[in-house]
C-alpha cells in the first residue's frame, strides 16, 4: 500500500513537471526569438574635466563620447574624490572642490542594461586662483595691475628694461591652452602675432609693448652676464639661465633633464607654455616655452621672430613663422 501511494504521488508529480515544461517551451509570442543584443558600447567614454581646477569653486562635469547606445538608455556614475569617492549619478553634475586640496581624481562609469559597461579614469590638479597663489619655485620679482581686468602680473628689472617675469593672461584675444582656463592662470593665453601686435587690439598693458628683437637683444645680454648677442643667434647656455625650476604642489613644469639646469639667474621665470596652431592643434605644454618678437621676418610678410626653450636643451633658440597660424605666449616689456 504504502509503495503504491508513492508511485502514484510520483506519477502525478512527474505529469505535472512535463506539463509544465511544455508550457514554458510554446508561446503564441515568437517575438523573442528575432531579438539580439548589442552587449557593446561604442564610443570613447570621456569625462569633459579639466587638468586644473582653483581650489573651492564649483564646476559642471559632463560625460560624452558614447555613440551607442543613445543616452536614454545609460546611467553615469561619477567618483570624484578630491574629498571622499561617494557616488554621484547624471551626464551631469555639479561638484564643488574642495578648498585646501592638491590633487583629483575622477572615475566615470557608464551602465546600461543589458550592455557591458564601460568606465573611464582621470586625474587632475587644484591650484590657486592667481600664479603667485599657485606656482613654487619662481622669483617674485615687484608686481603691478594691469586696470583692465585687475591681474596682477611680476615683473623685474633686467638689463635696464621691466620685463613681466611671467606670460601675458589677457582673455581680449588670443586663447587657453586646450582651452582651459587653468593653464591660462599658469601659462597665461596664447595669441597670434597678428593679436599680439594690433595696431587697433593693444594686448599688453597700458605702457607696456610686445618685445622686439631690439629687446629681445637686452634681454639676451644681461643673461649673457653682459656679453652683447644678437636676435639670430641661438643663446646656447641662456635657455637655461632663463628657466625656472618652478613647481606646483611640488610636481615640477618642466620636467627634469641634466641638459638644461633651469638656473633663472635674472628672475625672468621661463615655464614651458606651449602653443598652438588654427584649429585648436594644441602641444608642447610643460615639454616648451614659445615667446613672440613684435619684429617680421620679412616687413609686411607672413612671417615673424619669436624665441623658444626646450626641456631638454640649454639652448634658447629663435625662429620665425606664420603671424596669424601660430598661437603663442606674450611677454609684455617697458
Amino acid at each position: 500500500m504504502n509503495i503504491l501511494r508513492k508511485n502514484t504521488i510520483l506519477g502525478c508529480a512527474l505529469l505535472a513537471c512535463s506539463f509544465l515544461l511544455a508550457a514554458c517551451s510554446s508561446t503564441d509570442d515568437d517575438s523573442t526569438t528575432n531579438v539580439t543584443y548589442d552587449k557593446y558600447m561604442r564610443g570613447t567614454l570621456t569625462p569633459n574635466a579639466d587638468d586644473y581646477y582653483v581650489r573651492g569653486t564649483t564646476q559642471y562635469l559632463t560625460a560624452s563620447g558614447l555613440t551607442y547606445p543613445n543616452d536614454t538608455v545609460i546611467s553615469y556614475q561619477w567618483k570624484i574624490n578630491a574629498t571622499s569617492a561617494s557616488s554621484v549619478w547624471g551626464q551631469t553634475v555639479r561638484y564643488t572642490f574642495p578648498e585646501t586640496a592638491s590633487t583629483f581624481s575622477i572615475s566615470l562609469a557608464a551602465l546600461g542594461e543589458k550592455y557591458y559597461s564601460t568606465s573611464v579614469s582621470k586625474t587632475g590638479t587644484l591650484i590657486g586662483a592667481t600664479f603667485a597663489e599657485t606656482l613654487q619655485g619662481i622669483a617674485a620679482g615687484s608686481t603691478f595691475t594691469d586696470t583692465r581686468d585687475n591681474q596682477v602680473y611680476q615683473y623685474a628689472s633686467i638689463g635696464g628694461l621691466d620685463w613681466m617675469t611671467q606670460n601675458l593672461n589677457w582673455a581680449g584675444a588670443g586663447k587657453n591652452y586646450k582651452n582651459q582656463s587653468g593653464y591660462g592662470i599658469i601659462y597665461g593665453r596664447l595669441y597670434s602675432w597678428d593679436e599680439a601686435t594690433s595696431s587697433t587690439l593693444t594686448v599688453c598693458p597700458e605702457g607696456w609693448h610686445v618685445p622686439t628683437n631690439a629687446d629681445w637683444e637686452i634681454l639676451g645680454t644681461a643673461l649673457n652676464n653682459g656679453t652683447a648677442i644678437t636676435f639670430t643667434a641661438q643663446w646656447p647656455n641662456l635657455g637655461s639661465y632663463a628657466s625656472a625650476n618652478a613647481t606646483i604642489n611640488g610636481n615640477r613644469l618642466w620636467p627634469y633633464d641634466p641638459s638644461n639646469t633651469k638656473q633663472n639667474t635674472e628672475g625672468w621665470n621661463a615655464l614651458p607654455g606651449g602653443k598652438a596652431t588654427v584649429g585648436n592643434a594644441f602641444s608642447d605644454a610643460n615639454k616648451a616655452g614659445y615667446w613672440w618678437s613684435a619684429t617680421e621676418y620679412t616687413a609686411g610678410g607672413e612671417e615673424a621672430y619669436y624665441r623658444y626653450i626646450l626641456s631638454n636643451n640649454a639652448t634658447f633658440y629663435f625662429n620665425y613663422g606664420d603671424k596669424d597660424g601660430l598661437y603663442m605666449s606674450v611677454r609684455c616689456v617697458k
